[in-house]
């Protein structure tokens, strides 16, 4: 039997020398009460990035194109990216065990980059959060869930009572990870972005997806 999924990959690599066909899936959440506290397993320290931790955070998020601000992995000039997120006052997480680097996540006050070429604008009372990250050997251990739940409840203390996020339909486990944390999808945009290109011509957009364009 043919299933969605696979129609879905067999999609994906045929346009793939083309460009990068993508179906972006918007998740959101009240913050009107607290966000109940992931168990801290791993007995993980929090600390905000500076600018020090950048070129760090870009070998990270280099080698992935879903996070990747970059238009490659040898796109040295993207780094400024993610120094102008910082300087307008968005805040990055870093998570670490014994010293070493388990999680980074970023959550975003004024506007955060989203769709290619269409930022998502956010309202006084509103965060999103974006660019999730969790090297291999600490997966599946509970460190997204406690730092996200951190992150959001920080948030709510600086008058946020509400929260979207940004997941991609190629990444069912990241997806259900999102359904567990108390995350509800809301709409999704399907897109194909033509290489050499920085504008995105929208192919389908299905469900509420209007905080995506705003202007």
């Amino acid at each position: 039997m043919i299933t969605r999924g696979f129609l879905w990959r067999w999609a994906r690599a045929a346009t793939s020398p083309f460009g990068d066909l993508s179906c972006a899936i918007l998740f959101e959440r009240s913050l009107a009460g607290p966000v109940p506290p992931a168990a801290n397993r791993l007995r993980v320290s929090l600390r905000l990035a500076d600018e020090d931790d950048l070129d760090m955070i870009c070998t990270l998020y280099a080698g992935d194109s879903w996070l990747w601000l970059g238009t490659g992995p040898g796109d040295h000039a993207a780094r400024a990216h993610y120094v102008e997120r910082m300087r307008r006052g968005e805040l990055c997480y870093l998570a670490l065990v014994d010293g070493q680097l388990a999680h980074v996540n970023w959550i975003c006050f004024s506007w955060g980059e989203a769709l290619p070429g269409r930022p998502l604008r956010l309202r006084a009372g509103e965060v999103y959060t974006t660019d999730a990250f969790t090297p291999t050997p600490f997966r599946g251990k509970g460190v997204h869930a406690f730092v996200l739940g951190t992150m959001l409840n920080d948030a709510r203390e600086r008058g946020a009572r509400h929260a979207f996020t940004l997941g991609a339909l190629d990444r069912p486990d990241a997806l259900k990870g999102l359904q567990a944390l108390g995350w509800r999808e809301t709409g999704r945009v399907t897109y194909f972005q033509p290489r050499g290109m920085s504008q995105t011509p929208l192919m389908i957009r299905r469900g509420m997806t209007e905080p995506l364009f705003r202007h």
